[in-house]
């Protein structure tokens, strides 16, 4: 015989989802720090025009990460962090370009971008997971500078010489009486042990292709990463009492 659910064990399970969805975040690269250009290693707000420090998003594990110099934040989903996987930028096909570089404003409706230099022609992000693990990527944002929209040559996603991705021809929104921003989100996130991010703004006119901007990046890792200590002993004292409340509903079914 099939017997309900006594209504004692469903707030449990409520703590128990709650606990679980709870110390689960995905990384999201909110770009809001840099290091010092005169020392290279103090960790400071962001400014306009500075370089995008290529430690940053290296091997989250929580917000706001200790490193070297100071603190990195990120912004969080419901994912899982991700202390396995690695970060490279670079200017693909970059012509007399120099680092991926940070602004703070005028970037449609988003704050707090990257950008590539006047002279590159595509901005290349690079997630390596470690062995064993695959990264998967779920969406990110571009806007055009300053304030208006721009039609760029294309967006993929390529895992080795496999593309998981293609888009042509893609509108990045700025106008802010418009469209203020391009949101790409993969509602099957695109998965692998290295994935490439490519933002390809070849055909934008000389000097112009800083105009284009990203943000909130987001990705995260499989497996998930193991819970912390103390959301083990809430979960292994949740499962414990769910074990006493059947013992204790059977010794009443059989009295």
């Amino acid at each position: 015989m099939k017997h309900p659910i006594h209504s004692r064990t469903l707030p449990l399970m409520f703590v128990l989802g709650a606990l679980a969805s709870g110390s689960a975040h995905a990384t999201v690269l909110l770009f809001d720090q840099t290091r010092n250009p005169a020392t290279g290693v103090a960790v400071e707000p962001i400014y306009a025009g500075a370089d995008l420090p290529q430690d940053y998003g290296d091997r989250v594990a929580g917000s706001p990460q200790d490193v070297t110099g100071g603190q990195y934040t990120y912004g969080n989903a419901g994912e899982g962090f991700t202390p396995n996987v690695e970060v490279a930028y670079s200017l693909g096909l970059a012509t007399g370009a120099g680092e991926v570089q940070m602004w703070i404003s005028g970037y449609g409706g988003l704050t707090n971008v990257i950008f590539g230099t006047p002279g590159s022609q595509r901005i290349d992000i690079q997630f390596t997971a470690d062995p064993g693990y695959s990264v998967l990527l779920h969406g990110f944002d571009l806007a055009g500078y300053p304030g208006a929209d721009y039609t760029i040559n294309g967006v993929a996603v390529l895992e080795g010489s496999n593309t998981l991705f293609s888009q042509s021809n893609v509108l990045v929104g700025g106008d802010g009486f418009g469209q203020p921003f391009t949101h790409f989100d993969f509602s099957t996130p695109l998965a692998g042990s290295s994935l490439t991010l490519q933002i390809d703004y070849s055909n934008i006119a000389s000097g112009q292709q800083d105009n284009i901007g990203l943000d909130n990046l987001r990705f995260s890792q499989f497996p998930s990463p193991v819970p912390e200590p103390s959301a083990w002993v809430f979960f292994l004292a949740g499962c414990g009492l769910l074990g006493w409340v059947a013992r204790r509903r059977t010794a009443s079914f059989y009295s």
